[in-house]
């Protein structure tokens, strides 16, 4: 690493202060860190050689648990590695749990991840690097090789269907896909067009042909199905 001005080493500092404090208590909320030209976003996130080995440590718990044949010993190996893993949860084969911060991921008890999906616990970008929890809770079901961005919490009883992107909230009960993902059904009926409670997706009622209308409504979530 390059030689630091004295404003660059108290800026690391007090970054690296900020990111230990939300791994010990991660809020519901996003944690964000601005790319710096002066160092790179490992300088914070391996603030010394223990943070580095520990960092190791987990990733390769967690590519044991990426490789581990049967349910039991995936959950064994993630647990290890910090996550959070709820009894009777299933976890398929080829589904990734993300390595660099494993602890932020929740499977509550009956969640099940289907085979190769991923939970996505951090994004880089060309501006910055965020990190995020991944909830899915109780009795969720997420769908084959769909994808999970980090901040998103997957409703109990509720499913996402194969080849989806998650970038938001899922509703208890809710059915959702596509990409990226959108509300097909939800719990109780098909729907009417009109948002899903607690969720910001919509569901579409084929019967009537009505076309959902929302506020802050993302593009490309209104895409027809094929």
């Amino acid at each position: 690493m390059p030689r630091l001005s004295d404003a660059d080493r108290a800026r690391l500092a007090a970054e690296r202060q900020e990111l230990a404090a939300y791994l010990r208590r991660p809020g519901p909320g996003a944690f964000r860190l601005e790319r710096r030209e002066a160092y790179c976003i490992d300088a914070v996130l391996c603030a010394s050689w223990t943070a580095w080995l520990a960092m190791v440590l987990r990733w390769l718990l967690v590519s044991m648990g990426d490789l581990a044949p049967a349910c039991p010993l995936k959950a064994l190996c993630y647990r290890l590695a910090g996550a959070k893993i709820g009894a009777g949860a299933c976890i398929s084969p080829g589904a990734i749990i993300d390595p660099l911060f494993p602890q932020l991921v929740e499977l509550e008890p009956g969640a099940c991840l289907g085979m190769g999906c991923r939970l996505l616990t951090h994004e880089y970008t060309a501006d910055s690097f965020r990190i995020a929890p991944v909830r899915v809770r109780s009795g969720a079901v997420v769908g084959g090789w769909s994808t999970v961005r980090c901040g998103v919490t997957v409703g109990a009883r509720s499913t996402v269907g194969m080849n989806s992107f998650v970038n938001r909230d899922v509703a208890d009960g809710d059915t959702v896909g596509g990409v990226p993902a959108r509300s097909l059904r939800r719990e109780g009926g098909t729907g009417s067009g009109f948002p899903v409670p607690g969720s910001s997706f919509l569901v579409e009622d084929r019967e009537s042909g009505r076309e959902p209308t929302a506020t802050n409504q993302e593009p490309g979530t209104r895409n027809k199905e094929p």
